[in-house]
């Protein structure tokens, strides 16, 4: 058993697959036979197509799937799928035994949140499986009806997009470059190592599809993200686009670039980006880099000194065995606590001492801690990676963000930094044109 394979089920694939159609209808007769009558049966058929496509295009047997109503409740839904019809339609799978609850299929050490949050989870049926026989990721596609452009409340609720900003420049070059280049990258050929054959396959293209997410409005954050983002780096780097080799260029601390930038008009602190690395910080050699890229984004983002030390206080840490690497989370009032105490004795006096470490190890960041700056930053990065996008997408070069980080042909290498480079002087307006953003270049 694997930690991969106790990942959520995502109701975002499509296929029009004979197969699909004759599963798809089995789940709409199962529903409509429980009602005197069925409204919308297209809708009812659409989405049934899209369940049992997403459900067969899973890597391993075993999924989460919540079933509360609350989460399938119009104004309180986190995800565009999660609709009454999924709901109804997850149900008769349970009913005709394609899926089951595997009740003894969670280890214990896998129970706890910061182990994997394994609570309740479901197993797909070799019945199911022997439906779609001759089905191939081929003949799968991304689901059309997932929006390019997305907003959530801070609780992670959709919200609806205003008139004012679809009517907007900003959403129509959004969407415009996010469907050009969704276009480029399903035909140039782009494939994942498969480990467990050690060859290549086509990857699944709900991977290629971004979408371009806000947080409570549409200036605040705007990162791009598809299921590519959460693959880890070394995955990444073993793709090929158009049967060529990849790697990506990195912007080099970006968010304290930008910072500095903007307070201060430079962009090298003394013995920061020549010689250090700002999350690296030596008094404190228990907390991983990561570690203190969550810490002093607490610093950056709270109101006060003072409310900062209040949430760097409450940090613990532990090993994530999903995503295979250390995770430090600050928490809010009476949430509950995983993981180990960052700071066991004296957490208040602790959390104090370190921003008082920080800001004497970087006196130019005084000035912009505490101004709640994360959105204006992850709006400034998503800017730069949409013109960056919306430049290749011009020169016909099929890239792939993940946050700062643009994974490329290694034949495209320098003329991809150049348009980079060129994006982010645009994006922050030229002021810094005589400023060169350091990127780093990794390739296996």
């Amino acid at each position: 058993m694997q930690i991969k394979d106790f990942t959520y089920l995502r109701i975002e694939h499509y296929s029009g697959h004979p197969e699909v159609k004759a599963a798809a209808d089995i789940l709409v007769d199962h529903v409509a036979s429980d009602k005197s009558f069925l409204k919308d049966k297209p809708g009812w058929t659409k989405a049934a197509r899209k369940l049992v496509a997403s459900l067969w295009m899973r890597e391993g047997d075993m999924f989460r799937f919540g079933t509360k109503k609350d989460y399938f409740s119009a104004g309180s839904r986190k995800q565009v799928w999660l609709t009454p019809k999924t709901l109804q339609l997850f149900k008769a799978m349970l009913d005709l035994g394609w899926v089951s609850k595997a009740y003894e299929a969670i280890p214990p050490e896998y129970a706890k949140k910061q182990q994997g949050g394994l609570v309740t989870i479901y197993c797909r049926s070799l019945t199911f499986k022997n439906l779609l026989k001759s089905l191939k990721v081929e003949e799968v596609e991304a689901d059309n009806d997932i929006p390019l452009v997305e907003l959530k409340d801070n609780e992670g609720v959709l919200l609806p997009l205003t008139a004012k900003y679809i009517e907007s420049e900003s959403y129509r070059k959004t969407v415009a470059v996010l469907q050009r280049h969704y276009q480029l990258l399903v035909t140039s050929d782009v494939k994942s190592l498969t480990s467990s054959t050690n060859t290549y396959e086509c990857i699944d293209p709900l991977m290629l599809k971004y979408q371009r997410k806000w947080k409570g409005n549409t200036g605040n954050g705007g990162r791009f993200y598809s299921p590519f983002v959460s693959m880890p780096k070394d995955e990444r780097l073993t793709i090929t686009i158009s049967n060529q080799t990849v790697g990506s260029w990195d912007f080099s601390q970006l968010h304290p670039t930008l910072l500095l930038l903007l307070e201060h008009g430079v962009g090298v602190e003394p013995n920061m980006f020549s010689t250090g690395d700002i999350y690296s910080m030596p008094e404190y050699p228990d907390i991983p880099r990561s570690g203190h890229k969550a810490l002093m984004n607490t610093i950056f983002n709270a109101k006060s000194k003072e409310s900062a030390a209040k949430s760097i206080a409450t940090a613990r840490m532990w090993y994530d065995l999903f995503d295979d690497c250390w995770v430090l989370q600050t928490y809010k009032k009476n949430e509950r606590r995983d993981g180990d105490p960052v700071w066991p004795e004296k957490p208040l006096e602790a959390a104090k001492t370190y921003i008082d470490d920080f800001l004497f190890r970087h006196p130019a960041f005084q000035n912009v801690a505490y101004k709640g700056l994360w959105g204006d930053l992850q709006l400034l990065d998503s800017s730069i990676m949409e013109e960056a996008m919306h430049r290749c997408n011009l020169r016909g070069i099929p890239v792939l963000p993940v946050h700062d980080e643009l994974v490329v042909q290694r034949t495209k290498k320098e003329e991809v930094r150049q348009i980079l480079v060129s994006s982010f002087h645009k994006v922050t307006k030229s002021k810094f044109v005589g400023f060169t953003p350091k990127m780093s270049w990794s390739e296996k």
